[in-house]
């Protein structure tokens, strides 16, 4: 298959384009303003906010015993969270400070930063195919996604990590093909991916095997072109620089707060190993876990809000993802794989980076886990299931048929199961409806 290399290509268009710039822009706009619809309802705390949102909130009024593993929220129903890196919660704390420490303020950033990776999906799928129309499909895949949704508006730091990844595989992706500017695109695969790691931990996986892919990239590069040993030494200083030194430097900064308030890098060091200590010793169970190979299928989705209405109605907030695009994510990038297996390696080891690279590490995982845990994964799994559903729409007849009653389906399946992503009050009945598989109660 060689439609990428071949006469097709003319689909790409520069970079320099204004529709190219444009385009992602009206959907981040567009996103942005589906994102704010009733964005403050509830206007209480809602799952895993008693911890995320509560802490940004101590941060932004400069409590900083809120950093610290030994200390104690001065009252019930809440906590310090502490066992992730504060980068997250200080962004939440940047629109607490504008909107206030309310349902709206501790959500807003959330909301922008799920605007956002609607842009950067559809920069994801046109820079790694050539296609515009791949790019838009991820983009729209993305948005008609349930629990990209949900999380898109939930005071939480898990949206944050998914959009500094995908940045920093973008990134990469640029820093392999470019052959003007690479220098500038491994920087800023080193500020996004340090960006990532400085929100979650779990960026980690997904740090890990993108270093290695480079070094290994860079050196057959070279290897192949013969370099001199001064180019070699140059290209190994500046992985050095960029993939090391600029995230642990991205990384401390985050810690300014704390180390303002009086702690030393004693106390630092300390503190990441209380976060180790947690992560790699935590026996909880929790009625919505679920495992690893349950995400991709959506059998078990995590409950995060419930009310109960005087006349019998019931209003949810379930995070889970759209049954239809999730079922189709892993043939997908099977799909793809044997399409960019020989033309487009490229792009295809920066899709098994972000899809496989963020989800099967959990496999290994002992402490219990989420279905959003699964989240990092699904827009590189987006851009597989675009390029297919481009490759339908290029056949022309049934295949194209299908295409588009398959994105008929997604659409679909996301309106009738917006209620209880959004905590639209239901009859019981109603609700009853929405419960497809019993694992979903």
């Amino acid at each position: 298959m060689a439609e990428i290399a071949g006469k097709e290509l003319v689909e790409k268009k520069e970079w320099n384009s204004l529709a190219i710039r444009a385009i992602p822009l009206l959907l981040i706009l567009v996103s942005f303003a589906f994102y704010l619809y009733r964005l403050s309802v509830p206007p209480q705390y809602i799952y895993d906010e008693v911890y995320h949102a509560y802490t940004a909130a101590q941060y932004a009024s400069g409590n900083t015993d809120a950093y610290l593993w030994y200390k104690r929220a001065p009252r019930e129903g809440v906590a310090y969270e502490w066992t992730h890196p504060p980068l997250g919660k200080l962004l939440i704390a940047d629109s607490i400070l504008i909107f206030g420490d309310n349902s709206f303020g501790w959500r807003f950033a959330s909301a922008v930063f799920g605007a956002i990776g609607i842009g950067v999906a559809y920069w994801l799928g046109y820079s790694l195919t050539g296609y515009m129309v791949v790019g838009l499909l991820t983009s729209f895949l993305l948005l008609f996604d349930g629990m990209y949704y949900v999380q898109s508006r939930t005071g939480m730091v898990d949206i944050f990590l998914v959009v500094f990844l995908m940045l920093a595989l973008l990134m990469a992706y640029k820093y392999l093909t470019a052959t003007n500017g690479r220098t500038r695109y491994l920087f800023l695969t080193g500020v996004f991916i340090g960006l990532a790691v400085s929100t979650k931990w779990n960026a980690v996986y997904v740090y890990a095997f993108l270093g290695l892919s480079l070094v290994v990239c860079s050196a057959y590069t070279l290897y192949k072109s013969r370099a001199p040993v001064s180019k070699w030494l140059l290209e190994a200083g500046l992985l050095f620089a960029f993939m090391l030194l600029v995230p642990a430097v991205l990384y401390l900064l985050s810690y300014t707060q704390f180390f303002l308030s009086g702690n030393g890098i004693k106390d630092f060091f300390k503190l990441q190993y209380q976060m180790y200590y947690y992560h790699s010793h935590l026996k909880a169970t929790h009625n919505y876990q679920s495992k690893w190979w349950e995400w991709p299928l959506t059998l078990r989705p995590v409950w995060y809000y419930v009310k109960y209405y005087p006349d019998g109605r019931i209003a949810n907030i379930y995070t889970n993802g759209n049954p239809v695009i999730y079922l189709a994510l892993i043939p997908a990038v099977l799909w793809a794989a044997s399409d960019w297996i020989d033309e487009n390696w490229k792009a295809l080891l920066i899709v098994v980076l972000g899809f496989f690279g963020a989800w099967l590490p959990w496999a290994l995982v002992p402490r219990i886990a989420f279905a959003y845990h699964f989240l990092p994964s699904v827009p590189f799994g987006c851009v597989a299931l675009a390029y297919t559903i481009r490759q339908f729409l290029s056949r022309g007849g049934t295949w194209r048929t299908a295409a588009i009653c398959y994105c008929v389906a997604v659409v679909a399946m996301f309106v009738f199961l917006f209620p209880i992503y959004s905590a639209i009050p239901l009859t019981r009945a109603q609700f009853d409806m929405r419960i497809l598989i019993p694992s979903w109660r």
